[in-house]
């Protein structure tokens, strides 16, 4: 089976690039080139999209090691790929000047022959912006950074010169070229607060990503109908995304033996290992599977997956050969 073969529904995976501390102990310039041939590895198997994440420094714990920067690393693996399309999940919109973000992502979608997908939410890494002496807005002011992104963004990739006054955005007469060769390309809005972002995402996105379980994804999804609604969008216009970890083992003898060691379970260590498992897609063949079709059967049109056996690929490669073919589209 050809894992493209699959209607509307496409699937994608992270390139490793250190921010889970994936990279450590490896030299700068090895870990560059496993995530070039991991990109392409994913390209060949059948992965319809690379994601990457807008962080500089790493989790759970902040260590001096390598981790990439998203838009670099985006630039690079479009020269050594040509079918893949490229994302972020997500850009946070206060890291740089929304102008210059808006340039570097045309620049990537240029450079990749029309293969960028914009990621973007409002941020919330709050060490990594007192790192970096990021100013660290109120949620409320950051998700208002985020509104005001996306609509300049979509001006400066269409019109020739962008004048706005925003509570946080100024341009001036702003020119951004070159354009995208997608006149817009997608943009996936991450986040699922209630209120605002998917309010946000209802005007604004073509897709929401949440990394959420099945009960929250349903209930976020109909909190986005309603967002939809009362704004008079169609609610079938936005496609629905979902970013879980996954890691397939042979049996559940093996799954519980990983869970077991230092490395298994919730990479952050705060939740007991039967919600992980239930919330991601880790377990045998079979298990990932049901829980990807329940995930289908909910409305779900796109996955982006991390592996947590990257920068392996066993999983990866797994994934698409032999649970896909088992899915129902």
């Amino acid at each position: 089976m050809d894992p493209r073969v699959t209607g509307d529904v496409t699937f994608g995976a992270f390139a490793p690039q250190g921010w889970k501390l994936e990279y450590t102990g490896w030299s700068a310039s090895d870990a560059w080139h496993r995530t070039k041939e991991i990109a392409q590895i994913a390209e060949r198997v059948g992965y319809d999209h690379l994601w990457v994440y807008d962080h500089v420094e790493t989790v759970p714990r902040r260590e001096p090691t390598h981790v990439f920067e998203a838009f670099t690393l985006l630039a690079a693996l479009a020269q050594h790929t040509s079918t893949i399309e490229l994302g972020q999940l997500v850009t946070c919109a206060s890291y740089r000047n929304v102008g210059l973000l808006a340039k570097e992502a045309a620049g990537v979608d240029v450079m990749s022959d029309g293969r960028l997908i914009l990621g973007i939410g409002a941020g919330w890494f709050d060490r990594e912006y007192q790192a970096y002496g990021y100013e660290y807005l109120s949620d409320r002011e950051r998700l208002r950074v985020l509104e005001e992104s996306l609509e300049v963004i979509k001006r400066l990739w269409t019109e020739e010169t962008v004048t706005y006054d925003g509570k946080h955005l100024h341009f001036d007469g702003a020119y951004c070229d070159p354009k995208p060769i997608r006149n817009l390309p997608p943009i996936w809005v991450g986040g699922g607060g209630e209120k605002v972002t998917l309010r946000i995402a209802a005007q604004h996105a073509d897709a929401t990503n949440w990394q959420v379980g099945l009960d929250a994804f349903v209930h976020k999804s109909k909190v986005l109908e309603g967002h939809c609604q009362a704004i008079g969008r169609d609610f079938a216009t936005i496609a629905r995304t979902h970013g879980p970890d996954c890691r397939l083992f042979d049996s559940q003898a093996d799954l519980d033996g990983w869970l077991a060691t230092p490395d298994g379970g919730n990479l952050w260590g705060q939740e007991p290992d039967d919600i992980y498992v239930r919330d991601n897609f880790v377990g045998t063949v079979e298990q990932v599977a049901e829980k990807t079709q329940a995930f289908l059967d909910a409305g779900c049109t796109s996955f982006v997956l991390w592996f947590r056996d990257s920068p392996g690929t066993e999983s990866l490669e797994r994934y698409m050969a032999e649970v896909v073919p088992k899915l129902s589209f």
